[in-house]
């Protein structure tokens, strides 16, 4: 069985991520994206268009150091959606980041439109990158 095209979409953009390649994301999006962050954290809140989902995903990068990733776990798809489990990680001072969050992506003509994350304890997620 093939896997579904927004399981492969998804897929090449966490692929992208974890190269680094923050710009090759840009043309997964559609131009009036929106990623929700959930929290209170510096980092919580909603981002909007390409450029500003980016200046989230940068934000991970360096508040964490360049430590923070993300394992897929898995990533189911529909014809317009995708949801992924995944593992997050990163160090920041002496604090350790470990958790399972769950990514909703909704997804119209090929472009990621929406973006609604779940973490596992958004307490913990919040107190790490405060």
């Amino acid at each position: 069985m093939t896997e579904h095209p927004n399981v492969r979409l998804v897929r090449r953009g966490f692929e992208s991520f974890a190269k680094g390649d923050l710009e090759a994301l840009r043309e997964l999006m559609s131009d009036d994206v929106v990623w929700h962050e959930p929290g209170r954290s510096p980092l919580g809140g909603d981002y909007k268009g390409p450029t500003g989902v980016l200046e989230l995903l940068r934000k991970l990068r360096e508040r964490s150091e360049g430590s923070f990733a993300v394992n897929i776990v898995e990533v189911f798809g529909s014809s317009e959606r995708a949801v992924v489990i995944q593992e997050e990680v990163a160090r920041r001072g002496g604090n350790v980041l470990d958790m399972a969050s769950v990514v909703e992506f909704e997804i119209h003509q090929g472009k990621i439109s929406e973006v609604t994350v779940y973490h596992e304890d958004t307490y913990h997620f919040d107190e790490f990158w405060s």
